[in-house]
């Protein structure tokens, strides 16, 4: 049987001889958080798209739909200007992901859809995910893993809210001075 401290061990990559003792759960989920990227960053490098760069899949899942995007849009989503939001859009237009056209609505926009490379880039991604989903479900067993998501339910309060809004309020607030 699999403890708690040893379970919590597992996904955190250590066991409890070499964690620091004053590793409290922000920390812990931080660091799960970067394992959990570096996990992915490895799965995506072994499937061809090792050049990934933040906010890469943000704004090719962004560009996904059937319409595709703007570079306004995606300097809004970002929380950037235009001129960073371009630059973004420039780099994966160059690494082959995105395809930059004029807007059918819009002298002044820019449209962006994905290329076929920008649709694997996301059809490999997921796959990483889930597989690096069902090794930590085995390796932890159904009970332990379940367990990992009655506790980030409880740190999310019901609230659902997603990382990007919660982002865009944290800069919206740290530009008019709040906190």
């Amino acid at each position: 049987m699999i403890t708690h401290a040893a379970s919590s061990d597992a996904v955190a990559g250590c066991d409890s001889s070499t964690r620091p003792p004053s590793v409290g759960l922000g920390g812990a989920l931080r660091r799960a958080w970067v394992g959990y990227q570096r996990r992915l960053d490895t799965a995506m490098a072994d499937a061809g798209f090792g050049e990934r760069k933040f906010p890469d899949g943000r704004v090719l899942r962004l560009c996904s739909g059937q319409a595709g995007s703007t570079i306004s849009a995606v300097g809004r989503e970002l929380g950037i200007s235009r001129q960073g939001a371009s630059k973004v859009v420039g780099h994966l237009r160059d690494r082959g992901y995105v395809a930059v056209a004029e807007s059918a609505t819009s002298k002044r926009e820019k449209s962006v859809v994905l290329t076929s490379r920008g649709i694997d880039y996301l059809r490999v991604q997921r796959a990483a995910a889930r597989a690096i989903e069902d090794e930590l479900r085995v390796a932890l067993g159904g009970e332990q893993f379940s367990g990992l998501f009655t506790l980030l339910d409880a740190l999310d309060n019901g609230e659902g809210e997603r990382m990007r809004t919660y982002l865009q309020r944290s800069t919206h607030r740290g530009q008019d001075g709040g906190s």
